[in-house]
């Protein structure tokens, strides 16, 4: 039978294993996938109309905010102000910009991701800018205005094929997978700690005596008689 340490240490891995079947999925919907939301969707294939407007207080308001992979999607930019934009929407499925970034990175990575659509907004007040792109796979995308100074304040999402509710993460796809790692090598190494001084406490207890291993125990010194002067 497992010694008290080995057991501690067992039940530590357990718990461990427990918090990762639980962890995994959680951390999966939290990052960027949702379910798609209940109710009657257009069929695939369809055209759509994506309305967007701009303002000199630097945000988009969008018609709608999902459609359907495989859709064709016609993209009309109104300028109600009087400021340069973009209407930039990336390619990658579940990906959000660090906030952090600027201009200089966005154009970074759009150089080596070419975006679904991308309408450049001139500065015309009432001026219409148009652009057009088929619906990505299942996913959820966002759109951002590579103007300097103009983003995260300019951004949205998009989805395909479910309802984009938000991205709650700015590193990137593999964040989850680090948390869920850091977890389980903590625990690992609080078992293997807590085994170690359990059974180092419990160890002078669990020694077989002398005798047991075939040695003889030392006589006692008999005590010296008392001196008498």
């Amino acid at each position: 039978m497992p010694r008290p340490p080995v057991r501690a240490a067992l039940a530590l891995l357990l718990v461990a294993g427990l918090l990762t079947i639980s962890l995994v999925p959680a951390l999966a919907v939290s990052h960027r996938d949702r379910t798609p939301s209940s109710g009657v969707r257009p069929s695939a294939g369809t055209d759509r109309w994506l309305n967007v407007t701009v303002t000199d207080a630097l945000v988009f308001a969008t018609s709608i905010d999902e459609v359907q992979p495989g859709d064709s999607v016609h993209v009309v930019v109104t300028q109600l102000g009087s400021v340069t934009h973009t209407f930039t929407l990336s390619p990658t499925a579940g990906y959000e910009f660090p906030s952090t970034d600027s201009a200089s990175d966005l154009d970074s990575y759009f150089s080596s991701h070419a975006p679904l659509v991308n309408v450049q907004v001139g500065a015309t007040t009432g001026g219409h800018y148009e652009g057009n792109f088929t619906a990505p796979p299942v996913g959820v995308y966002e759109y951002v205005c590579t103007q300097p100074g103009h983003f995260p304040n300019m951004a949205g999402l998009l989805g395909s094929g479910m309802s984009p509710g938000s991205l709650s993460t700015t590193n990137g796809p593999g964040a989850p997978v680090f948390i869920i790692s850091g977890v389980i090598v903590g625990l690992v190494i609080l078992a293997l700690v807590l085994g170690f001084v359990v059974g180092k406490r419990r160890g002078s207890s669990d020694e077989m005596p002398p005798e047991r291993l075939g040695y003889r125990e030392p006589a006692a010194t008999p005590a010296e008689p008392p001196h008498v002067p």
